[in-house]
């Protein structure tokens, strides 16, 4: 048996996670799911062609418990076929993020572990 990979991010984060999003990287714009989340990144599924790496895309999403859409702006960091299901996954650092963005996803990030830690 081999050892797990070794952890590579600074910050933990929440999977599963899936919420529906739109990305907007230039004049595109396209229907997505956030699959996964942290305070410094998420993962996204699409099924349209993805964005370039290093690509500044905005994420725009309706996180829960959160009355407005935030909108969430990196930089593709990489990008791959999708597994068991056509489309591709990419991964964005958040770069550039507003006070509300920083703050809606930490209120999401806090909540998810409130609840983990119930559950254990």
């Amino acid at each position: 048996m081999t050892a797990p990979p070794e952890e590579k991010r600074r910050t933990p984060r929440i999977q599963p996670f899936v919420v529906p999003c739109h990305v907007a990287a230039g004049a595109r714009r396209m229907a997505a799911y956030l699959t996964d989340l942290s305070f410094e990144g998420a993962r996204i599924a699409c099924e349209a062609e993805p964005p370039a790496l290093e690509e500044w895309v905005t994420i725009e999403v309706r996180l829960p418990r959160q009355a407005e859409r935030s909108s969430l702006p990196g930089r593709v960091k990489w990008v791959q076929p999708a597994e068991n299901r056509k489309g591709h996954a990419f991964g964005i650092t958040f770069e550039g993020m507003s006070a509300e963005g920083k703050g809606a996803v930490a209120t999401v990030l806090a909540e998810f572990r409130r609840l983990a830690a119930e559950l254990s």
